[in-house]
């Protein structure tokens, strides 16, 4: 060891590193979380990660400088990933909803997110023309069948938390996160959600209506078992998860919900009907 980290070490201040070489933290000793005492959950925005289409905002205003079709993007700190790469991610917790968009027509914008049991949603189910896609408010504003996933993105090895993100998924991203969840769901003794690690990637997709980029969810380790928790060995990220896991059922922590837009929620009409059809991904 040199003589410098020897120095850094015994202040409590050494350099730690990934198995890639690569810093992953520092341990600031005593200092320790100084001057966030009084930071709370609800302080803080949970990114969303989003696949950028051809249309999408950051695509066509070159904003972060670079953006291109097919790479994720984290809403908060506008970081980008190639899509092929992807990021490993460990699922914590899944929430349903119906979210109201004022149409794209109209300025677009979030509205509100309403419950899947809620009578405003079985209003519109009940005067829809029960395709797909096509729910339509009173008021003129669409609303859409979405799947919420929160989760921490984790170390190219999988074995450290890096940060926490939600990936938002409705209309052709049902699709494959139907097939993610059922590939977790199915496993003997049916482990929590959260022993899952996996990679978010990108991946070219189309239909009726055209080409598009889409979600791709990969067992982190080649096998959706072989990329499980060890519950004996690897203890501190099972608990990591659970923590968050509280955080976001408690409401101590929310999704940054007004970093989202029409454009990247729906990017294009394709995202609205997965086949081109007007019938439900599954």
């Amino acid at each position: 060891m040199a003589k410098d980290e020897k120095a850094k070490e015994a202040k409590g201040t050494e350099v730690q590193k990934t198995a890639g070489g690569a810093v992953a933290a520092y341990d600031y000793g005593s200092d320790q979380g100084a001057g966030f005492e009084n930071t709370k959950g609800s302080d803080l925005s949970i990114p969303f990660i989003q696949v950028l289409q051809s249309n999408s905002p950051q695509v066509e205003q070159n904003n972060p400088e670079g953006a291109k079709s097919g790479m994720l993007f984290n809403s908060v700190t506008k970081e980008m990933t190639d899509g092929r790469e992807g990021i490993p991610f460990l699922p914590c917790h899944r929430e349903d909803s119906y979210v109201e968009w004022t149409p794209r027509d109209n300025g677009g914008g979030l509205v509100d997110r309403h419950d899947p049991s809620s009578e405003i949603v079985k209003k519109a189910i009940a005067a829809s023309d029960k395709k797909f896609g096509k729910l339509r408010l009173a008021n003129g504003n669409d609303l859409v069948q979405t799947s919420y996933v929160y989760g921490l993105t984790l170390n190219k090895a999988g074995d450290e938390v890096e940060a926490f993100a939600v990936v938002s998924c409705s209309g052709t991203k049902l699709k494959p996160f139907k097939a993610w969840f059922t590939d977790m769901y199915m496993i003997k003794g049916q482990p929590p959600l959260f022993a899952h690690r996996t990679i978010i990637k990108s991946v070219d997709d189309s239909n009726k209506k055209g080409k598009f980029k889409n979600f791709e969810f990969v067992p982190l380790k080649g096998t959706t078992k072989g990329s499980m928790i060890n519950p004996v060995t690897e203890g501190k990220l099972l608990e990591a998860a659970r923590d968050f896991r509280e955080m976001v059922t408690s409401g101590k922590a929310k999704a940054a919900f007004e970093t989202q837009t029409a454009e990247t929620e729906t990017e294009v009409d394709t995202e609205r009907d997965p086949d081109g059809d007007g019938k439900a991904p599954f």
